[in-house]
């Protein structure tokens, strides 16, 4: 009985201290941190722990391993990491806050040019960077602007937003191009005869409107028949237009001869006109002396009749 009680009094010496020491009362650590979306959350390193008898000791802390896709979440979230101190085997354990990702870039917009009257059409999205590493199309709210910006020649900005941040758009506005000219294919004229070109092209434009612009020719005469090219340019414009030209020889001017004839054809005109003029007195003049004798005529034969009724009373008597 007496060795028994001595070994328990030999245990409770070498014994109790160790007791004492594995004895934890606290242990202390920042058991909650915050990271930015796409950056690994920085986990305490070391506990300070606590024990029984009031000594304090710090301790590494062995965290287990966890999926990155936890803190590169596009939206603000929370999870939580286990861990350990293997000396003492007391389990660990910290919440990880994930703020939500920020955009970090926008790709630049290509300047915009538009043409005088045209419609704007400005993009609807944007090709966005994160700070979790996503990338993203984003829709952009463009601020409103003045249609009369669209009337004349200039440059301007308009700013756009995606999400708090702000994009800016640089528009070109300049007249309209030339997409096509109209004239007619060919026009005719005689040599020595100045061509009758048109004045006025019908020109298309590039923002699909029409309109009649005056031509500036390269006029000539041609003095010999055949086929030529002309050319000229839009009024206040470089934009070159060419028209074909087909001359022909002019019958009237190639001789002489024909205008030495013409008093001739003109004089036998004359005589008939004269002649048939006489001819048409000579017709009136008959007419007239025949109804002059006619008239006559009856008048002598009523004069008989009156006579022959005189006699013919008085032999009655």
């Amino acid at each position: 009985m007496r060795k028994i009680f001595i070994v328990l009094l030999m245990s409770l010496f070498f014994i109790s201290p160790v007791y004492a020491d594995n004895h934890v009362v606290n242990v202390n650590y920042d058991g909650e941190v915050t990271t930015a979306s796409g950056e690994a959350p920085s986990l305490p390193l070391k506990a300070k722990v606590t024990f029984y008898d009031g000594s304090e000791k710090e301790y590494n802390i062995d965290w287990n391993t966890f999926d990155e896709s936890l803190y590169k979440t596009r939206n603000a979230s929370q999870f939580t990491v286990t861990g350990s101190i293997a000396d003492l085997q007391v389990t660990t354990s910290c919440i990880v806050n994930v703020e939500a990702a920020k955009i970090t870039h926008i790709d630049d917009l290509a300047n915009k040019t538009v043409t005088i009257g045209e419609a704007l059409s400005l993009p609807a999205t944007a090709s966005v960077t994160w700070s979790n590493g996503d990338q993203s199309n984003e829709i952009i709210r463009w601020d409103n602007y003045d249609n009369n910006a669209l009337k004349y020649v200039h440059t301007f900005s308009l700013n756009g937003h995606i999400y708090d941040q702000t994009i800016t758009q640089t528009i070109h506005v300049k007249y309209a191009s030339v997409t096509s000219v109209s004239v007619p294919a060919v026009v005719y004229t005689t040599t020595g005869v100045e061509a009758q070109l048109p004045q006025y092209a019908t020109v298309s434009y590039s923002n699909k409107t029409s309109k009649k612009v005056k031509i500036i020719w390269n006029n000539q005469i041609f003095n010999e028949a055949g086929k030529y090219t002309v050319y000229g340019k839009l009024y206040q414009s470089t934009r070159k237009v060419s028209i074909r030209v087909e001359v022909k020889k002019n019958e009237d001017t190639t001789t002489e001869t024909p205008k030495q004839e013409e008093p001739v054809k003109k004089t036998k005109t004359k005589k008939k006109t004269k002649k048939v003029q006489k001819e048409e007195k000579s017709s009136f003049s008959y007419v007239i002396a025949l109804v002059v004798f006619t008239a006559i005529l009856f008048g002598f034969i009523t004069l008989i009749s009156f006579i022959k009724r005189k006699i013919r009373i008085k032999e009655n008597r």
